[in-house]
């Protein structure tokens, strides 16, 4: 029996890139949450120039998009990010009003939370079959590797 069983390498490269993703979701979260007195975010602040808070959010919730393909995350997730930005877009067209809208409704810390949730989960599943095998236990790696990287 081999006590030194270790994760398959696709299991760990995926694990290494949850890491670096949820790193990098948070810094974005950050910014969308409250750059101004920990409360108006990057959103409010560029969607009072007209025109380009709509684009920032458009390209934001892209980027937020290709980040829950990147870790794997459910359709319900993408669909979210999806819909939400859609909205958020519609609502900042209007003057104003979708201005004080995108300050108190931070709709990319949201998505942000919702990919963090979902790494997580994932890292979750990875650490507690980690420890089975250090444990001296034969988890199902097949089973584990297609829910991951399905």
């Amino acid at each position: 029996m081999d006590i030194n069983k270790s994760l398959p390498v696709k299991i760990q490269a995926h694990e290494a890139n949850l890491i670096q993703t949820k790193h990098e979701i948070q810094k974005f979260i950050k910014m969308s949450e409250g750059l101004l007195f920990d409360q108006v975010g990057l959103d409010a602040l560029i969607g009072a120039i007209p025109g380009v808070g709509g684009m920032y959010t458009g390209i934001m919730g892209i980027w937020l998009l290709l980040q829950s393909y990147k870790v794997r995350a459910e359709n319900e997730d993408k669909l979210m990010i999806v819909a939400l930005t859609f909205v958020d877009v519609v609502v900042g067209i209007v003057p104003i009003f979708g201005d004080i809208i995108d300050t108190f409704l931070r709709v990319h810390a949201l998505n942000g939370s919702r990919l963090i949730t979902h790494i997580d989960k994932q890292l979750s599943l990875i650490e507690n079959t980690r420890e089975q095998l250090n444990q001296g236990f034969n988890p199902d790696l097949s089973s584990l590797e297609n829910l991951l990287l399905r």
